[in-house]
């Protein structure tokens, strides 16, 4: 990767200015009887790693690390409308940023080896950040070491500032391999004085070309995402275990689940080989029952289907969405526009799927997954086109 197409930003939402060269049935009998079952979301600890890689190797990765309790001590989510939102640093939370640009020059000075940071975003209890490791760095200096020498220079801000912070409100927790070595053991104890993040971090690993933008676009659309679920709650609650279909198929489900009682609710099914034309004769097709008050339900895949979603989305018409990955983690959303549907009240988001797992997330949708996933769209539709 040419090296004049990396800068780093100075701002909490910066990003390069090339970034375009790194482009990756509950029974519908009535709503009263629609009773779907819950269950516990899946709790990670968003502090994945993959296994056999090798994190000295030159790589791109997202990081994420989590205040310890997931307390709002980096920021302020402001903003009167979801396109205004963004989150106002905190002083802790501009020396978190200021320490984590400050990486390219203290790993540089280490190791003699080149790491770029490419993004970042800070929220008000956790920040993601983009690294862009250039070079091979030394084998006692992989990204782990890199991770926690930052993450140590946060502790002691954190202590500077907030000198008081009673540990008994923060509950108790091992400590953080980032602690700073010049406070002593003994030091650390009489204080008891908690880390700032949580130990360890979760890290993603750049493997497709569009996959960076896609990363940009996620962390440029935190503050909006969270603006929405702070003042919607309501419309953005997951349900588990949600049974639809003829089948009655288990789903996880965010948006608007009346749209499951619909009694037309209509597949979008086109083959992937379709040209132009008639690409646009099928998005006319389901239009017009769109716009009768049909609800299209489909994976949108081939690009047909794609467009098809496209028309309907811009005309706010009524959508079920089969998706490729589960959300039964805590953390996991429907992201972009899908966000924005669920929140207008137009769209459903169906998870027939348990787990946001590595194969979910980042590989590319098989055939058999596409037909399984066009099976579910078909059990859940109760007209044939």
């Amino acid at each position: 990767m040419p090296e004049d197409h990396i800068t780093t930003p100075r701002s909490l939402s910066a990003s390069p200015s090339n970034s375009s060269e790194f482009s990756l049935s509950l029974s519908a009998s009535s709503r009263d009887s629609a009773k779907p079952a819950y269950r516990a979301p899946i709790k990670h600890n968003k502090q994945r790693r993959k296994t056999g890689h090798d994190y000295t190797s030159p790589c791109i990765y997202l990081v994420t690390v989590t205040a310890l309790n997931r307390r709002p001590l980096l920021g302020t989510l402001a903003g009167n409308n979801p396109d205004e939102a963004h989150v106002v640093p905190s002083d802790l939370g501009n020396k978190v940023i200021d320490f984590f640009l400050n990486i390219e020059k203290t790993t540089f000075a280490k190791t003699g080896c080149r790491v770029r940071v490419l993004h970042f975003q800070l929220m008000p209890e956790h920040f993601h950040g983009i690294l862009y490791v250039h070079d091979q760095l030394p084998a006692n200096w992989p990204l782990g070491q890199i991770i926690s020498g930052w993450k140590g220079a946060c502790s002691r801000a954190y202590w500077s500032l907030f000198p008081s912070s009673p540990s008994s409100s923060l509950s108790a927790s091992p400590s953080d391999s980032s602690e700073p070595s010049s406070l002593s053991a003994s030091s650390r104890d009489s204080a008891k004085l908690p880390p700032l993040f949580t130990p360890g971090f979760n890290d993603r690993i750049l493997n497709r070309k569009d996959q960076l933008q896609a990363w940009y676009d996620y962390l440029r659309d935190n503050p909006r995402r969270r603006w929405l679920k702070v003042h919607f709650p309501d419309r953005f609650r997951k349900i588990y275990d949600f049974k639809a279909g003829k089948q009655e198929h288990r789903y996880t489900a965010i948006g608007n689940t009346f749209h499951i009682t619909y009694p037309e609710r209509v597949q979008v099914r086109c083959h992937r080989n379709l040209n132009d034309v008639e690409i646009q004769q099928e998005v006319a097709h389901y239009l017009t029952l769109a716009r009768g008050g049909a609800i299209l339900v489909s994976p949108f895949i081939s690009p047909a289907e794609k467009a098809v979603y496209d028309a309907c989305y811009a005309e706010r018409l009524n959508i079920i969405k089969i998706v490729n990955r589960g959300m039964d983690n805590k953390f996991v959303f429907p992201s972009g526009r899908d966000l924005q549907g669920c929140y207008e009240g137009f769209l459903l988001v169906m998870a027939p799927y348990a787990d946001n797992t590595e194969s979910t997330r980042d590989a590319r949708i098989s055939r058999a997954q596409c037909l399984n996933m066009n099976d579910f769209a078909a059990d859940l539709s109760t007209i044939v086109c």
